[in-house]
């Protein structure tokens, strides 16, 4: 006698909607703290390293070769000799109905962890997006009733870890709608909305930030700012495409592919030369981010040294991940976007329009790269809104961002993430 003829007589409906809000409630806490603990101890041990860096530049050089090697070391005696594969892992247990096994979640933490904090430039939210997936996943499997909600339990899981990270609920709401499953289910919608709730309780009480708070900085935006925002639109769009392709080219560019401990050591070190003579690049950037938003005076000069960084950004990613790091283009498309929109407002100030403000070009940069880079227009937006707590640009955010986003679409169909999944690869 299955589960359903066992309880009907006491309501099936109601048993079942009611442990499905329980877990999703429990799914929210849980992941919710796990995800502040985690985003916590990466910010202040990337902050720990990068300021003895610093003051001793060689460990821009040493830091890459001590983390990559720990990942190694992880991966072929604790981890299944198994890399990981980024979100690419969790689209593909969506479409092939796969489990996500348990270790998923240890090895994306401490992988993510040891990556950026020891310089690689990707960022956390990739490694928290799998092993939040992978948490869900095991939710899933605690009781009869949740095995065929599976999917959903995953997006719920990523969604909280998502709001944790940029405290936006509806940003961790449509990036799960958007990238991971496009859903419209009852039960999407409950454990969704559930977890996202409690995790936003979790933001609040423990009284966390936004990256950036700029809400008393920016006040207004000018009309006659409007075309340079639509040529920021479309260079966010056309960039996007250079990054997916840059990464996924770097990728796979031969490099002692037979001779592991050869290879982690040269690149090692070829990327830390990169972080020695560009430091901004160190981590997720978002250090370079602060800075930039912080600024009294925007030299020309600093444009320049924007468009270097944008340039090499997706180089330096890609190549950290052929290496073994962990990561994706999550937090390098808000670096580049951040960088690209401070070249491009620079440039309008100087040149063109001189009541131009530069910070609304950062965060309209930020929002329309994302966008353009995810193919998650929806999620740029209200992870912009919380990166900066600044809704002043609302209407053109939310116009230019589906622009860049069409235009990266029509140019190029494919993200890092659904090309990894095309070509069987691991991004």
């Amino acid at each position: 006698m299955n589960f359903k003829t066992n309880v009907s007589r006491r309501n099936y409906q109601w048993v079942k909607w009611s442990r499905i809000a329980l877990c999703s409630a429990l799914v929210g806490v849980i992941v919710g703290l796990i995800t502040l603990i985690f985003k916590n101890l990466v910010e202040e041990y990337e902050h720990l390293l990068f300021h003895k860096a610093t003051h001793f530049k060689l460990f821009f050089i040493l830091f890459p070769f001590i983390g990559l090697s720990l990942i190694y070391i992880l991966r072929q005696f604790v981890f299944y000799r198994k890399r990981n594969k980024g979100i690419s892992e969790v689209l593909e247990a969506v479409r092939e109905q796969k489990k996500i096994p348990a270790y998923k979640a240890p090895s994306h933490f401490f992988n993510g962890f040891l990556t950026v904090i020891f310089g690689g430039t990707t960022g956390i939210e990739v490694s928290t997006v799998v092993a939040t997936a992978a948490l869900g996943d095991m939710a899933s499997r605690k009781d009869v009733i949740f095995k065929k909600y599976r999917k959903e339990f995953m997006g719920a899981a990523i969604a909280s870890g998502v709001t944790i990270l940029f405290c936006s609920p509806l940003a961790g709401l449509f990036f799960s709608y958007e990238t991971i499953k496009k859903q419209k289910t009852n039960v999407f919608w409950v454990t969704h909305i559930l977890s996202v709730c409690f995790a936003t309780m979790i933001l609040f009480l423990m009284n966390a930030s936004p990256l950036v708070d700029l809400s008393y900085q920016v006040h207004d935006w000018k009309t006659e700012a409007i075309p340079f925002f639509l040529i920021l639109s479309v260079l966010a769009g056309m960039y996007a495409v250079y990054m997916t392709k840059t990464v996924t080219f770097t990728k796979k560019i031969a490099f002692f592919e037979n001779r592991t401990i050869l290879q982690l050591v040269s690149g090692s070190v070829l990327l830390g030369s990169v972080l020695y003579f560009l430091p901004s690049l160190y981590g997720d950037g978002y250090h370079t981010i602060l800075q930039f938003t912080s600024e009294k005076n925007y030299i020309t000069s600093l444009a320049l040294f924007a468009l270097i960084l944008v340039i090499i950004k997706p180089w330096t990613t890609g190549f950290t991940l052929k290496l073994g790091g962990d990561g994706g283009v999550f937090a390098p498309s808000v670096f580049a976007g951040a960088c690209l929109g401070l070249m491009v407002g620079i440039v309008t100030k100087t040149y063109f329009f001189q009541e131009a403000v530069i910070l609304n070009f950062i965060i309209l940069g930020v929002a329309l790269t994302v966008g353009a880079t995810l193919h998650a227009p929806f999620t740029a937006i209200f992870l912009t809104f919380g990166i900066f707590n600044s809704y002043v640009l609302w209407l053109p955010l939310i116009a230019f961002t589906f622009l860049s986003y069409l235009l990266s679409k029509k140019i190029y169909p494919f993200t890092v993430y659904t090309l990894a999944l095309k070509n069987n690869g691991t991004v």
